[in-house]
């Protein structure tokens, strides 16, 4: 992945694969109460962190705790979790693959997964539906 092509129409600090440059916060290297989640951003963590929607939601929160607390003259805190959780799909069984900075889970190949994946999408997008 590289950066958008529109991140070089800003001063914005960039990593060496084009993304916007942010510390453990999420906040925007050299910037006063400017914050970055998602695939824009260059995080620091391990090198397996995943470019995925799960981990987005976890850096938005800990922006929007680290810009709030930021506005109540308090430092930034908070501090996504690492992890990649993903049921790997294949019509008809599907595969659990979670990992975190404690621990590696590979579950086998099953049909009931094919199933919790597809309930956990109805659940997760209904949000957006609203």
């Amino acid at each position: 992945m590289t950066g958008s092509p529109w991140f070089d129409a800003t001063d914005l600090p960039r990593s060496p694969g084009g993304m916007i440059q942010a510390d453990a916060h999420c906040k925007v290297t050299g910037y006063d109460k400017v914050y970055v989640a998602g695939d824009a951003g260059s995080f620091p963590g391990p090198d397996w962190m995943p470019k995925q929607a799960h981990m987005a939601d976890l850096q938005a929160k800990a922006a929007v705790k680290n810009l709030l607390a930021e506005f109540k003259g308090q430092p930034p805190r908070a501090i996504p979790k690492s992890e990649l959780i993903c049921l790997i799909d294949s019509f008809n069984s599907g595969m659990l693959v979670a990992r975190t900075e404690k621990y590696n889970i590979m579950l086998p190949d099953i049909s009931l997964l094919h199933w919790a994946k597809r309930g956990f999408e109805q659940w997760y997008i209904r949000q957006y539906l609203k």
